[in-house]
């Protein structure tokens, strides 16, 4: 969840065009324009981006559950029924379950037309699941994250990516057929604890995925041929140095669609493991029709 001054000017989450609402204490709108740089082959905003709403939306509903604690995602799942198609895709997130030292939220992922600004109407085209793990607050620790007052919005500007999604982060190809990819930790794409954002975190394990399923064409053209549907991501360690490199290994293969396991380490901390992700990939893919 973005503390005070969070994200800075130059950042993947205004480049985005997000915009984030809070209705009540416990729930969390976040929302996103849909443009080419964001979709996958079958023209829906890709797994990867959608993990980021999500996990900006949960931590959005979940800041004012926890005042003055902070939380850190743990678990983050996106699954995906249909292709997240609309000028605007939005994750609706709600806390489920407040434990001791867990608090679940879940989110459902909607798509549409229009401005975005009317009623919410919407499709509902998956959902998304986060787990996070609560930080007690410490006298002589950091001040809470965020704004816990509602209803509230923050708009973080632009009109949605229009540059390649993989450039603008900095993913780089190592070996794309074992899905080698790496990733530097820069400003432009860290948390509010100087880390790799979690959700972007999640889009270098579908790059990866899709690499070592012969689902894609490299991260620059970004052209694959099949979509992942499930993207189960469990956060071990925070990525602070970087840069990330992915490993992928295919679990079953066919017809560039399939499942594989991602982990990504942080080369610059001695290789640490810092997440794990488990994606499932359906072959071919529906391009989005045109307006």
């Amino acid at each position: 969840m973005p503390a005070t001054g969070y994200p800075p000017p130059d950042h993947i989450l205004r480049d985005l065009g997000i915009r984030v609402d809070v209705p009540s204490a416990s729930t969390a709108v976040a929302r996103l324009p849909w443009t080419p740089q964001v979709a996958g082959a079958d023209g829906g905003v890709r797994a990867g981006v959608l993990a980021v709403l999500v996990d900006l939306a949960a931590g959005a509903a979940a800041v004012r559950v926890l005042h003055p604690d902070w939380m850190a995602t743990a678990d983050l799942v996106v699954q995906l029924g249909r292709p997240a198609i609309g000028s605007w895709v939005e994750a609706r997130a709600e806390v489920v379950r407040r434990g001791r030292t867990t608090l679940v939220v879940e989110a459902g992922v909607l798509a549409g037309d229009g401005d975005g600004r009317g009623p919410a109407g919407g499709r509902r085209v998956g959902m998304g699941t986060v787990t996070m793990a609560v930080l007690p607050a410490r006298r002589d620790g950091p001040g809470p994250p965020g704004d816990p007052t509602f209803p509230s919005r923050s708009e973080f500007g632009a009109d949605g990516l229009t540059r390649p999604l993989a450039e603008v982060v900095g993913v780089r190809t190592v070996e794309e057929a074992s899905g080698r990819l790496s990733m530097p930790v820069v400003p432009y794409v860290h948390n509010s604890f100087g880390a790799a954002q979690g959700g972007v975190m999640a889009l270098l394990g579908e790059l990866a995925a899709l690499g070592a399923l012969g689902a894609g064409a490299g991260p620059a053209g970004l052209p694959p041929a099949g979509t992942v549907t499930d993207l189960e991501v469990a956060y071990l360690a925070l990525g602070r140095v970087g840069p990330i490199v992915s490993e992928a290994r295919v679990l079953a293969s066919s017809g560039g669609g399939g499942r594989a396991v991602v982990e990504l380490f942080d080369a610059g901390a001695d290789g640490r493991l810092t997440t794990r992700c488990n994606v499932a990939v359906a072959a071919g893919g529906r391009r989005r029709r045109a307006r």
